[in-house]
């Protein structure tokens, strides 16, 4: 069989997959085409993501670790502002890792089980991520607006159970869109390709992606402006019985979720609006994907832009909490002054003891 290449200027590394696509006139563009495809998926979908999630899982940690001793030590007015804190924290950790284990997981199996049993605890954590962010700031308004029924109607116990209550309906959510995600790269109990259950499993992860995503951004969007209103009324009013220094922390904490929350809603909702209507096999090593590489280069790039907004996100989330929480930001001020105290000893220590030698 002739090389269907042989005559191009240019000859990509992808070539030998392709030999037998000879249903095309215009194999040397497309194949660069797919070179063009396959540097996109390297660096926006798996180099650069993988190290912002590396990043992401030591911030979340870090911060977890200032968080948790923290929260044991406070009253219980206090804990009620911090369980969805915590609850953020663990799911953001947890989404980190997860997200790192699955593109180390592509390249070694593709066991439907097994993609499973990580895509329900990416989407659990994902899921759970995304009600924290709205139980926190619905307890944020409660505790600035409503402080009266903040204080006497909003126990510590009925946080917890609305944090249980998001935890379960997180766990419904992620078996549902975990079984189509699995059968999407792997054989699993029921096929789910082009010819099956794609185009539908597409348009229900657009109406769960925009039910998911708009609550929050609803939510924190009132909370914010309501803060906001608040401060100008109280300061026209000459009201200072609130703690600017607090208030001022809380509305910098809800813009920066808002704005990075807004960024990931708009990098899942554009890709999964147009690929609800693009037909897509999962790998570009075959010959439906090789006769369409040219039409497939925006999609591959939105999609692979999801995974680095989520990256993005995942990080800037436990820095401005880290920044910009007063009781977190005081312990983490007090390690920078430990460590430089080590650091500065160490170094004397080492200069003391070469100067002793010379």
């Amino acid at each position: 069989m002739a090389n269907i290449f042989e005559n191009c200027s240019y000859h990509s590394p992808y070539e030998p997959y392709y030999l037998n696509c000879t249903n095309t006139t215009n194999q040397c563009t497309l194949v660069q085409d797919v070179e063009t495809i396959e540097s996109i998926i390297f660096w926006i979908d798996f180099l650069i993501p993988c190290t912002l999630f590396v990043v992401a899982c030591f911030l979340n940690a870090y911060y977890l670790s200032i968080l948790v001793p923290e929260f044991t030590e406070m009253n219980d007015i206090t804990k009620k502002q911090y369980i969805f804190m915590v609850s953020r924290a663990i799911s953001a950790l947890t989404a980190c890792v997860i997200m790192l284990a699955l593109r180390i997981l592509q390249l070694i199996t593709s066991s439907f089980t097994i993609y499973f049993l990580f895509f329900l605890i990416d989407d659990l954590s994902f899921y759970s991520l995304l009600g924290s962010y709205v139980g926190s700031a619905i307890l944020l308004y409660l505790a600035t607006i409503r402080p009266i029924l903040y204080s006497n109607r909003i126990s510590v116990r009925t946080v917890y159970k609305f944090a249980i209550a998001n935890l379960i309906t997180s766990v419904v959510l992620a078996i549902t869109t975990a079984m189509f995600q699995a059968a999407d790269l792997s054989d699993g109990p029921f096929q789910c390709d082009l010819k099956h259950c794609q185009p539908i499993t597409n348009m229900i992860m657009l109406v769960l992606i925009l039910t998911s995503f708009l609550i929050p951004i609803v939510t924190l969007s009132f909370v914010l402006v309501t803060l906001c209103f608040y401060k100008n009324r109280s300061e026209s009013i000459g009201d200072f019985t609130t703690d600017n220094s607090v208030s001022k922390s809380a509305r910098t904490r809800l813009a920066w979720t808002l704005f990075t929350f807004t960024l990931i809603t708009l990098t899942e909702a554009i890709p999964s609006f147009y690929l609800v209507g693009t037909s897509i096999d999962s790998s570009m090593i075959i010959c439906s994907n090789f006769y369409k590489a040219d039409h497939l280069i925006v999609p591959f790039t939105m999609n692979s832009l999801k995974t680095l907004a989520w990256a993005i996100a995942l990080n800037v989330d436990p820095l401005c909490s880290l920044l910009f929480d007063p009781r977190i930001r005081k312990v983490w001020v007090q390690h920078t002054e430990k460590l430089k105290l080590v650091i500065q000893n160490t170094i004397c220590g080492f200069s003391s003891t070469k100067s002793s030698k010379v």
